[in-house]
């Protein structure tokens, strides 16, 4: 059994998204709000960083040119440290149209895009805190 004990001083999210300015977007609102930030591009690359890094959070785009974003979801959800890690789902269509699969994939959340940077930063907030502001440790 494998057991991990975060000793981070910031709670590290992983952006998945494969579009350079939604990654930039979001990755400098979660930064500037205490945040530390890993990205990847795509699928393969977001199960390979979050095996090295453990994120605390992940928000995932579901069109991404190789894999999947659900079948990604699904594959974090196999890996037992990624069991109540949450995973914000991001995605152009209308959650209807996903509707059970989201559910199926272990998806925590669903935002729909174009998501207001301030919406996304109070989810992330929402599921694993507001960080402490500087000199609150």
């Amino acid at each position: 059994m494998e057991t991990s004990v975060n000793t981070r001083d910031r709670q590290l999210v992983l952006v998945v998204e494969d579009n350079a300015h939604e990654r930039e977007i979001y990755g400098r609102i979660l930064w500037y709000n205490g945040f530390d930030v890993i990205f990847a591009l795509d699928g393969e690359a977001a199960l390979r960083i979050a095996d090295e890094q453990r994120p605390d959070l992940v928000l995932l785009d579901l069109g991404l040119p190789d894999v999947p974003g659900l079948l990604v979801c699904e594959q974090l959800r196999q890996r037992a440290y990624m069991a109540h890690v949450p995973v914000i789902v991001l995605s152009g269509m209308a959650r209807e149209r996903h509707g059970p699969q989201l559910r199926r994939a272990g998806c925590t959340q669903y935002l729909e895009k174009p998501a207001s940077p301030i919406a996304v930063l109070h989810e992330v907030e929402r599921f694993i805190g507001k960080p402490p502001r500087p000199g609150q440790l």
